[in-house]
C-alpha cells in the first residue's frame, strides 16, 4: 500500500516543474548503474584470481616476516611502480604548483599535497 501512495504522490509532484528531482534516486537503474571502476586481478594459480589489495594485506601473515621467494620479486615490481606512480604524480602536481612530496628508497615522507 505504502508503494501504491508513494507513487502517486510523486505523479502528482512531477507534474509541478519545481518538484522534478534532477539526480536519479536511490532505487532507479541510474543509480543502480553508476558503479566504482573494477579492482585489478592477480592470478596466483592457475585458477585463482585475487584482487590486488587482498593479495597486498595477506602477503606477509601467513608466514609471519618472511615473503616466500616466488612472490619476492612480484613484490618488488609492485613497490616500484608503486614508487613511480608517485613520482609522476608529483611532476603532475608540480606542474600545477603544488608540491606533493614522493617516496624512495629510506624515506619515510608522507603523501601530502601542499600549495606552492
Amino acid at each position: 500500500m505504502r508503494d501504491a501512495i508513494w507513487r502517486a504522490l510523486v505523479r502528482v509532484l512531477d507534474v509541478l516543474p519545481w518538484t522534478r528531482r534532477t539526480s536519479p534516486g536511490r532505487h532507479t537503474f541510474q543509480h543502480l548503474a553508476d558503479r566504482a571502476e573494477p579492482v585489478p586481478l592477480v592470478i596466483c594459480a592457475a585458477r585463482t584470481p585475487l584482487p590486488v589489495h587482498v593479495l597486498a594485506r595477506s602477503v606477509p601473515s601467513p608466514w609471519g616476516h618472511r615473503v616466500p621467494p616466488y612472490l619476492r620479486d612480484w613484490i618488488g615490481e609492485q613497490e616500484e611502480r608503486e614508487r613511480q606512480h608517485e613520482r609522476r604524480a608529483a611532476v603532475a602536481a608540480a606542474t600545477l604548483g603544488l608540491d606533493l612530496p614522493f617516496t624512495f628508497d629510506g624515506s619515510d615522507v608522507a603523501r601530502v599535497g601542499v600549495p606552492a
